[in-house]
């Protein structure tokens, strides 16, 4: 048997309905709210007392609690700056260690003459007179490159430059095909020192 609701029922049912989609109230909470920032305490009372005859030891004897604090002689850091730990003493021992390997690292390091690097080839044929003139080119315009003439029968082969990083040798090597055209970029050994001196 169906059930019929009469105008009461609807009118409950609409109320129902309209309570729950209700839109939600955000709470005001009555509290007030705390502010941590400002949290202040004075610890002088619980601080070590350092004597001025001894160094870095704190005295044993704890001072006497009173009413007020007793002021600090010391002067407390300022909020900004922060606090620097006093240096260990072990630092300059581990010091002396590293400084002992790098200058062994140093030694080294100079004694390595040859390295991986870049070098430009401007010229590859059989005529003597060629590679001369291309020689006193590269002479007149790079004086700070390094030539490398080699000779293997029947061919010259001249070379240019010590660059131990590449984007050095792109940046000559543009300057230097507008020159000689057929110049080209090849890694090769070179030089550490001479590699030092081109700009």
């Amino acid at each position: 048997m169906p059930m019929r609701f009469g105008l009461s029922g609807v009118s409950v049912i609409a109320f129902l309905i309209l309570t729950s989609c209700a839109a939600n109230r955000p709470t005001v909470s009555t509290k007030s709210s705390v502010d941590y920032n400002s949290y202040d305490e004075d610890l002088s009372s619980s601080r070590p007392v350092y004597n001025s005859t001894t160094t870095n030891r704190p005295s044993t004897t704890t001072r006497p609690t009173t009413s007020a604090p007793s002021p600090v002689t010391t002067t407390a850091p300022r909020k900004n700056e922060p606090v620097k730990p006093p240096a260990p003493v072990e630092a300059l021992h581990v010091n002396r260690k590293l400084d002992a390997v790098m200058d062994t690292i140093a030694v080294k390091n100079r004694a390595v003459r040859y390295a991986a690097g870049y070098r430009i080839q401007v010229y590859v044929g059989n005529q003597r007179q060629e590679v001369e003139a291309a020689k006193l080119l590269i002479y007149q315009n790079f004086p700070e490159l390094s030539p490398y003439l080699s000779y293997n029968q029947p061919t010259y082969k001249l070379k240019v430059g010590d660059f131990m990083r590449h984007i050095d040798a792109e940046r000559y090597y543009s300057s230097i095909r507008q020159l000689l055209p057929s110049a080209q970029l090849q890694p090769d050994k070179i030089d550490v020192r001479r590699s030092l001196s081109i700009k």
